[in-house]
């Protein structure tokens, strides 16, 4: 990541959106899909997709016990995106521990640069403004390199669960804001 590089987190707007669109190609491109929202509503009708994530942030038709959260994009020179950080400033149990409070993707061809650990950076000094405690981020499976980028925003181990039913290990990292 160059030091001069204008780095920031915004909310999906429809100037942005060939950028976003581009960055969700890349995901399937390289064959990861890209489960992390409705694509096919953003695809066929882009100012559609951004009231579902206005209404997502306000909490409006969310089914039962899922919370509000505020989908930020990592954008670089204001245009190009870079990631997505998936905020949600209030979990309550036992959906701490599944999603966290911070969901996040960077594309494929930005990775190892930084900008994850920047983007969460940027996320930790939300949640400080708002005046949470901390941050609780699950890492579902084997993935060092989200376990470096909470470690390098000061984040510890908490625990480790495995599914009963799959076996698969998430491991529950916690940041202190």
């Amino acid at each position: 990541m160059d030091a001069e590089e204008s780095l920031g987190l915004k909310e999906l707007t429809e100037g942005l959106r060939r950028s976003y669109i581009d960055m969700v190609d890349e995901f399937y491109a390289v064959g990861e899909g890209y489960p992390y929202n409705n694509v096919p509503l953003a695809q066929s009708d882009f100012a559609a997709f951004v009231r579902e994530l206005e209404d997502e942030k306000a909490g409006i038709g969310l089914p039962p016990g899922i919370v509000p959260q505020t989908t930020y994009l990592l954008v670089r020179h204001r245009e190009r995106v870079l990631g997505e950080f998936r905020f949600r400033p209030t979990v309550p149990p036992p959906y701490l521990s599944n999603s966290g409070h911070v969901g996040y993707n960077v594309r494929p061809s930005e990775r190892c640069k930084g900008y994850a650990t920047k983007g969460l950076a940027l996320i930790v000094e939300r949640a400080r403004a708002l005046g949470l405690e901390g941050l609780m981020l699950p890492v579902e499976g084997e993935n060092p390199g989200s376990v470096r980028v909470i470690e390098k925003n000061g984040g510890v181990l908490v625990r480790r669960d495995a599914d009963p039913d799959t076996g698969e290990v998430t491991s529950l990292y916690w940041i202190a804001v």
